[in-house]
């Protein structure tokens, strides 16, 4: 008996179905993430109440999703759940740096533009799941 540690667990936050099912497919081809337990919300509103009820290893939310804005969904999961460890990767259409700099600003762990590319969400989801899983448990 071995004792490795679960499959990572990762929550998309996306209104639009396809870009859900793109992060999907392009997160199934990652080593990393073999094995992964994917969940979809298609509303901020929804994301927290996953959130409140399991521990991700990962969150990937679209900054402009219905119900709660990816902003306030990182800043309502930094405050209310006082999780600090759970890396969010926010995704958005601005085009300037207002959403980056608005995203780490309440928490997030990073960022990109889209469109979206299968390179850059691989290159940004390594560089924050090589910063090691959560150590410490959300508290509720």
């Amino acid at each position: 008996m071995t004792d490795e540690p679960p499959p990572p667990a990762v929550l998309i936050v996306d209104d639009a179905a396809v870009v859900r099912r793109i992060l999907t497919m392009t997160l199934r081809e990652m080593p990393e993430l073999s094995g992964a337990t994917i969940d979809e919300a298609e509303n901020g509103r929804i994301a927290f109440e996953k959130l409140r009820g399991r521990t991700y290893d990962l969150v990937i939310s679209e900054i402009q999703v219905h119900g709660i804005d990816g902003l306030a969904l990182v800043r309502r999961v930094r405050e209310e759940l006082q999780d600090l460890q759970t890396p969010i990767l926010l995704i958005s259409r601005l085009e300037d740096d207002a959403g980056a700099e608005a995203g780490l600003a309440v928490g997030a762990s990073a960022f990109v533009p889209k469109p979206l590319s299968p390179h850059r969400i691989k290159c940004a989801v390594q560089r924050i799941l090589s910063m090691g899983p959560p150590t410490t448990p959300k508290t509720n």
